[in-house]
């Protein structure tokens, strides 16, 4: 039987989950209670517990979610032929519309304690840039041993692209779209081998 067929448990569950995504996208986690998430489920509060022993194990499982579409879609774009730069940039384009499309995911990277739990934060956010910067090492890796990329430590390399990538998209001073492709150009020249 596939684990992930439409049993009455999976559409229960998929509904709080839903659910629980827009209430904390919306509000945050201090500001969401799980009354709310039920409410908007259209199920009883007694229901949610069945699935989940609190509203942090709920929070933790729309994060986990999020993060699991995050990476299958990663390691899809990561596939695709290309030379490793351009696999890169595929990837930070395709980074920045997913990160448009969420809220959620933006506040924890950005630590944002006003809107996610903070003892919550650090592990997540730490997981969510570790994994990050893990597919980015493995492309990089590639790049150098094939020699289109010049001699770097691949995971500082993406971490230093990774925390780059994400202050530029944070920042409040120039449009994302408009100052990405020159991020990408000055990124691109300067891994290349000399």
């Amino acid at each position: 039987m596939d684990p992930k067929a439409e049993t009455p448990r999976r559409v229960s569950e998929q509904r709080i989950l839903a659910s629980a995504r827009q209430r904390f996208e919306s509000f945050g986690y201090r500001r969401t209670s799980v009354a709310e998430i039920a409410r908007d489920a259209g199920i009883a509060v007694g229901t949610v517990y069945r699935y989940f022993k609190s509203k942090e194990d709920v929070f933790l499982a729309v994060v986990k979610d999020m993060n699991d579409a995050w990476l299958v879609l990663a390691r899809d774009v990561l596939r695709q032929p290309g030379t490793p730069t351009e696999r890169l940039a595929r990837l930070g384009a395709v980074s920045v519309k997913f990160n448009q499309e969420s809220k959620l995911l933006t506040s924890i990277l950005n630590r944002d304690t006003e809107f996610v739990h903070a003892p919550l934060l650090d592990p997540i956010a730490r997981n969510l840039v570790d994994q990050n910067v893990a597919l980015m090492a493995d492309v990089l890796r590639e790049g150098v041993e094939e020699g289109s990329l010049r001699a770097v430590d691949p995971e500082r390399t993406a971490f230093v692209l990774f925390i780059g990538g994400q202050a530029l998209f944070n920042q409040d001073h120039r449009p994302y779209e408009d100052v990405l492709p020159l991020y990408v150009d000055v990124l691109v020249r300067g891994l290349l081998p000399r």
